[in-house]
């Protein structure tokens, strides 16, 4: 009754988000979207997980150049400061004013506490030397790894460390992750609506939120409802159910490793390669396009965002190549058949919060590990 009344509630937003996949596909302005505020935002953007310093800036500055207009980023990945010496510039040369390009950021997990979240996105605006970012979305709902005690602010370094060394990956004495088992996303929304009142974000969203997270999110919203929600999405892992839900009630999807993340570090012996697969390089052949294009072309014919990450230029340019031709009703479907609810990112580290939104996918008697000591940049 209670998911019932929700969707009631909400029909107005349903009403916007159908409008907005209309938008995108006969609106003048190729490429965006409009979400259930009436913010526009671009439907494919610059991913910058996993991008290494000393190579993101480049990777920005080419993007921009190539056409992107949104740029998805995050304090986690210590490459904010980076781009925002890379944004002077642009913004600097004339090339682009700040309101014509899309800023995408994250709350990190040990600043859910409400009194922890502007500093977080303050730490933000500094890094990226901007006044506000357009969209601000929790980046896990469970607050691990926390102790909840003090912020965790970005200070250049991302990597893991024992509680006491004031690291944004806090660790026990035993090893695990710090949990703040106390701390829920609900009071962290609260006060990320206070951010939209203070003129510091445009919309709010989530990323890595089951349906029924969302769900309550909607239901607890006193003032702004999510615009957005940022999942792992690919064609072996296409999340039908949660991106009907997503349509009906009004929040844009937006796919976060839309190529399966083919260069990241855990890759296991075994795993399946998205860009190998050997069904989508024959769609690739037929229309003359790489299997990514197609992947991302796939991505955006089903309403939804992605943000394909890259630091090479000739991927840059490729990756934005998704527009000025379509798939198939056919190839579409063959696409379509390809999922087999494959995740490549658990992070089962934090599982042992009761907010880990993954417990489905776990195996059965899964024991949590010992927190990574590692980090998750990549050169590709």
């Amino acid at each position: 009754l209670k998911m019932a009344a929700l969707i009631r509630s909400t029909a107005t937003r349903s009403v916007h988000a159908s409008a907005a996949l209309t938008r995108f596909y006969s609106s003048g302005r190729e490429g965006w979207t409009t979400l259930s505020d009436g913010v526009e935002m671009p439907v494919i953007g610059l991913g910058t997980w996993k991008s290494p310093i000393g190579k993101t800036g480049n990777a920005v500055k080419h993007a921009i150049d190539t056409g992107y207009r949104c740029l998805d980023t995050a304090n986690d990945y210590a490459n904010e400061a980076e781009i925002g010496e890379a944004l002077q510039e642009v913004f600097g040369s004339g090339k682009l004013k700040r309101e014509e390009l899309f800023i995408q950021s994250k709350l990190w997990n040990s600043n859910h506490r409400p009194e922890h979240v502007k500093l977080d996105l303050e730490a933000t605006l500094r890094d990226l030397q901007v006044d506000y970012v357009d969209s601000f979305v929790i980046h896990w709902p469970q607050a691990c790894p926390a102790t909840g005690t003090e912020p965790r602010i970005i200070d250049g370094s991302n990597t893991p460390a024992h509680k006491d060394e004031g690291t944004m990956f806090p660790i026990e004495d035993n090893g695990l992750y710090s949990s703040d088992n106390e701390s829920h996303y609900i009071e962290t929304w609260q006060a990320m609506e206070e951010l939209v009142d203070a003129g510091l974000v445009r919309t709010i969203g989530l990323s890595n939120f089951n349906r029924a997270q969302v769900a309550e999110v909607q239901a607890a919203a006193s003032k702004y409802q999510p615009t957005v929600l940022q999942n792992e999405c690919h064609p072996y892992l296409q999340n039908k159910d949660l991106i009907d839900y997503c349509n009906r009630t009004g929040v844009f999807f937006q796919s976060y490793s839309p190529l399966a993340s083919y260069d990241r570090p855990w890759a296991a012996p075994g795993d399946p390669e998205l860009l190998e697969d050997p069904l989508i390089k024959e769609i690739g052949q037929s229309h003359d396009k790489t299997a990514a294009q197609v992947v991302l072309r796939w991505h955006i014919q089903r309403g939804t965002g992605c943000v394909p990450k890259s630091v090479t230029p000739h991927r840059i340019e490729e990756n934005f190549g998704v527009f000025g031709w379509e798939l198939s009703a056919s190839e579409m479907e063959t696409i379509g058949g390809l999922n087999m609810g494959w995740r490549h990112l658990l992070w089962d580290a934090t599982a042992m919060h009761p907010d880990y939104p993954f417990k489905d996918d776990l195996p059965y008697n899964h024991q949590v590990p010992d927190a990574p000591m590692n980090t998750s940049n990549s050169s590709r």
